[in-house]
């Protein structure tokens, strides 16, 4: 089978590549975002910020800088998760709620793309929901997920599934004795932290002398978003930007699709930050 290769993005000089930022808290990942496109204002531009619920730091930095936001309450329109997940009615009716709010969204984003004439080009989640419907469908292979765990280890009796998912990956691991974590980049596919990897932050070693908690995990985490997360997400935008990332129809071990960089195909786990000079 002859390779086919697909640019996530190509350039359209001399307009930059534009980006809406979902978000669902502090707006660390917003930041490294619109830093980048401020020190690289011919590569790329933060357009637009969506959250999830209203009165968040992100909205905040959105408004200081003069960026369109659209905000719903999601818990209050769809519910709450850990009190929906146990029962398969509630289950069934907080995804369809959830497809709802999501589409809704993307309405909103037409919308917004219509008045300013221009198209979103990326999403950037740093999003505490699962998105799925017409707003996956429209930006497939143009959303991309800032992951805080190492999505390159397998589970031990599944050597096709990712151990480290889910909303506590840094806990997990440091409870399984690992000494040194990192942050994931990688396209959203419709599953759990489940797309292609794009590429991984610098390492960073866990440092307390005390026993796991999570409090201990909190606080290094903190440290990784500064250390791993941010560089990870702003070479992933730059190089996006600049045309050097591609999807390839050849397929890893787990039938993930191989990521090119550069006109190289990468290995599983994307451009490794820690061995770049």
């Amino acid at each position: 089978m002859s390779i086919k290769i697909t640019p996530i993005y190509t350039p359209k000089l001399p307009d930059p590549m534009r980006i809406a930022v979902f978000a669902s808290g502090g707006g660390g990942n917003l930041v490294a975002a619109i830093n980048a496109s401020l020190k690289f204002p011919e590569l790329l531009k933060v357009v637009l910020v969506v959250t999830d619920r209203f009165g968040i730091p992100a909205i905040e930095i959105a408004h200081k800088n003069k960026l369109k936001v659209i905000s719903y309450d999601f818990e209050k329109e769809c519910g709450v998760w850990s009190l929906c997940k146990k029962n398969p009615a509630y289950t069934k009716r907080y995804i369809e709620k959830g497809i709802c709010f999501h589409n809704r969204i993307l309405k909103d984003i037409r919308s917004f793309e219509s008045g300013e004439d221009i198209k979103i080009d990326l999403i950037v989640l740093s999003y505490h929901r699962w998105i799925r419907g017409s707003l996956y469908t429209n930006f497939k292979d143009r959303m991309i997920n800032q992951h805080a765990g190492d999505l390159t280890v397998m589970d031990r009796k599944n050597p096709k599934k990712r151990r480290y998912v889910g909303i506590n990956p840094i806990y997990d691991a440091l409870m399984d004795k690992v000494v040194n974590t990192r942050t994931t980049t990688f396209l959203v596919r419709d599953g759990y932290d489940d797309g292609e990897i794009i590429c991984q932050g610098p390492w960073v070693t866990y440092t307390q002398e005390t026993q796991v908690t999570k409090k201990t995990a909190w606080s290094h985490e903190q440290k990784q978003k500064r250390e791993s997360d941010w560089p990870s997400l702003t070479f992933a935008l730059t190089e996006i930007a600049k045309g050097n990332f591609a999807i390839t129809n050849k397929h890893h071990f787990d039938d993930r699709r191989k990521i090119m960089h550069k006109g190289k195909i990468l290995p599983y786990g994307g451009v490794d930050l820690s061995k770049l000079k």
